[in-house]
């Protein structure tokens, strides 16, 4: 989840970016990638696989149980949460995005 719109409250929107586990070994300009390599990175993302994010491909959705429901086991609690982004891994995702932007 990128940012959460409010504007319909209280309806509320969320933008997600498109990651996926494959070729994971070609990064283009504005792809970010998180790997078991990246221990606690890993760890506290909640991913199965590395994964490779890719800050120019976006949408916006509601935020509602056909999209967001939480995950079986529920680790965090009754909200549709994986895990989150380690600090260390801010400057690549800060650069991802501003690759995006040109």
């Amino acid at each position: 989840m990128v940012r959460v719109f409010d504007d319909h409250a209280p309806r509320f929107f969320v933008q997600v970016i498109y990651g996926t586990s494959q070729k994971t070994d070609q990064l283009r300009s504005g792809e970010f990638l998180i790997t078991r390599q990246e221990a606690a990175a890993f760890r506290l993302s909640g991913l199965s696989y590395p994964t490779k994010f890719n800050a120019r491909n976006s949408i916006e959705l509601p935020y509602n149980d056909d999209w967001f429901r939480p995950p079986p086991k529920a680790p965090h609690g009754p909200i549709p949460k994986l895990g989150v982004l380690h600090p260390s891994l801010l400057p690549r995702v800060r650069a991802a995005f501003e690759a995006a932007s040109r």
